[in-house]
């Protein structure tokens, strides 16, 4: 019943607005004729004709032409302007002060990081490119921030907890580790090995059990056990622009292994530096005079030269290239 309602409703909306479209029509019609029998016929085809005009044929505005751009005018508008970051040189205000906290800290810190630029980067090779120190104290604000985020993580330890908890219980898993294999190799067995052989024995014994760290099984394991702990701490310490930049987390990730972490490893293995040393030094004995010595893979003389280092590179080449 309703619906019929809205049917006779909708009827009676569009025959009103028919009779006043049409009148609307024929008023205008009156001023080039006065005969009404004439006038609404004509409106009626009129207003039909409109009616079956605007359901077949659609209206819009026209869309303009874009204009043809030039290539100066393509150019204008990719150019960088003065006040872009890109161009300015200026350093971003320095955030980590405020996470040291400590004017003597921050003081030496400062210190030590210019010596250190001075030292291995400006004096050592940046100084014969440019005198331009825009480099050198980009460096210097990464390093402080990432000392400034160390620092302040720092801050944060539980000294008590480290030491008293943390520490003891992972020193009673290692003596519990070695009390474990010493038993299945035999107490007396290990007391009649070197420091070598026993070394050597509890290595093969943790191996097989696949209870020794990955950094034990052979130097190259040793050295990506480094990186992946160096990348998870510069991931961690360094500000998120220069973490997002693959350059400066590669470099900075090969800086901290090999030129920082593996030299304290290698302090730390005593038997590795003998070893490794051509020259044994006692406490009290004076330290000999030598004409040349071997450092960092370079062979320095007491005269500057570099000779042996270049008949030994140009040895090594030849044996590779044959």
């Amino acid at each position: 019943m309703e619906s019929v309602n809205d049917l006779i409703q909708e009827a009676k909306l569009r025959t009103l607005w028919w009779a006043l479209c049409i009148f609307v029509v024929s008023y205008f019609l009156t001023h080039t004729s006065k005969s009404m029998w004439m006038n609404v016929p004509m409106s009626i085809l009129f207003v039909v004709g409109l009616r079956i005009l605007f359901n077949r044929v659609e209206f819009r505005w026209k869309v303009p032409q874009p204009r043809l751009q030039t290539y100066l005018s393509h150019l204008e508008k990719k150019q960088l302007s003065l006040n872009d970051p890109r161009l300015t040189s200026l350093p971003p205000p320095a955030k980590w002060k405020r996470k040291i906290d400590s004017p003597a800290v921050e003081a030496a810190m400062s210190d030590f990081i210019d010596k250190i630029l001075k030292d291995f980067v400006v004096d050592l090779w940046y100084s014969e490119i440019t005198p331009d120190k825009e480099f050198p104290e980009q460096i210097r604000a990464i390093i402080m921030d990432v000392l400034a985020e160390i620092s302040g993580r720092v801050k944060e330890i539980n000294l008590v907890d480290l030491l008293t908890r943390d520490l003891v219980d992972l020193i009673g898993v290692h003596i519990e580790l070695f009390r474990r294999n010493q038993a299945t190799i035999g107490v007396d067995v290990m007391k009649t090995l070197s420091s070598e052989e026993r070394d050597d024995r509890l290595k093969f014994h943790l191996l097989n059990s696949k209870e020794l760290h990955p950094a034990l099984i052979s130097p190259e394991s040793e050295c990506k056990v480094l990186q992946r702990l160096m990348s998870a701490v510069l991931a961690t310490v360094l500000r998120q622009r220069e973490a997002q930049c693959p350059v400066i987390r590669s470099i900075s990730r090969e800086l901290l292994t090999c030129l920082v972490m593996q030299p304290i490893m290698n302090l730390a293995s005593p038997g590795k530096n003998l070893e490794e040393s051509d020259l044994e030094v006692k406490i009290g004995d004076v330290t000999p005079y030598v004409s040349k010595f071997k450092y960092l893979g370079l062979i320095l003389q007491n005269d500057g030269e570099i000779n042996d280092v270049m008949v030994v590179k140009m040895v090594k080449g030849a044996r590779d290239y044959l």
